[in-house]
């Protein structure tokens, strides 16, 4: 049986950038390598409870990627920044994108297990809007990430497809749970997505449903259409197939808002 961790993609611990999702904050003991947020079992889920629930600060900064979705450069415009806050409401802060790059600073930030965090750059142009799951009850700073048009349209177009603007697209990282390093193996599906586009040694493959996880552990679901009752979470499902565990299956939500990204790093425990 799989158990699945899910974290963001650029969240903290002490791991350097070449190794892990984009982003990673400084920690200096302690570091978890990717905090838990979907248990096992047939379908695990997300829950808005943590261990030090209540009303917290967070600060950070924010980052337009590259084509490789784990390094970017400091982002130069002014974006707002979202959260859940601890009142039911949101609450927002704004990044300037000028020097001396001081911190965003958001108040008033729900402690909880999964907090899906919002970039949305006020400029139209090569960031899009993106969206991050934060463990709010133990993380206080984080670097978060614009989704790079252009990177983006690079996976589509190395498989012959267009990015659908009005769609949502999610990028995946699969990774060890207890080791943080990319997990091949892997097949996952999303049932909304018009295609599942995994990383390999030799470039960007469609799934035609035997495709597995390469060495990056990296999948880009594209053109993912909106759920039946408007709901904005949709569940990934993860196999892991030839292995004595080949009939397990796991599911774990993910945020999905069309004409938006959706990044995530999900720690696998075998």
């Amino acid at each position: 049986m799989l158990a699945l961790a899910a974290a963001l993609a650029g969240l903290l611990g002490c791991q350097t950038t070449d190794e892990h999702p984009p982003f990673l904050a400084p920690c200096t003991k302690n570091c978890p390598v990717l905090p838990p947020i979907s248990g096992g079992g047939s379908q695990g889920g997300s829950s808005n409870t943590g261990s030090d629930a209540g009303t917290g600060t967070l600060d950070g900064q924010v980052f337009l990627t590259d084509s490789s979705f784990i390094q970017g450069s400091l982002y130069e415009k002014r974006a707002t920044v979202t959260a859940d806050g601890a009142n039911g409401s949101p609450v927002t802060a704004i990044w300037e994108g000028v020097a001396p790059f001081d911190p965003f600073v958001l108040e008033g930030v729900a402690r909880v297990n999964s907090n899906w965090l919002s970039v949305r750059p006020d400029v139209d142009g090569d960031a899009l809007p993106t969206y991050q799951d934060l463990q709010t009850y133990q993380v206080t700073s984080a670097k978060l990430g614009l989704v790079s048009a252009t990177a983006l349209d690079a996976v589509f177009n190395a498989v012959s497809t267009l990015r659908s603007e009005s769609s949502a697209q999610i990028i995946v990282f699969f990774r060890s749970a207890s080791a943080g390093t990319p997990l091949s193996g892997l097949h996952v599906t999303m049932a909304n997505a018009q295609l599942g586009m995994y990383a390999t040694a030799t470039g960007w493959k469609i799934d035609d449903g035997t495709a597995v996880t390469g060495a990056s552990g990296l999948v880009v679901f594209g053109n993912v259409e909106p759920a039946a009752g408007g709901s904005t979470t949709q569940l990934v499902t993860v196999t892991r197939p030839g292995t004595a565990s080949a009939g397990a299956a796991v599911q774990f939500p993910i945020k999905v808002v069309q004409g938006a990204v959706s990044v995530a790093a999900l720690g696998v425990q075998l």
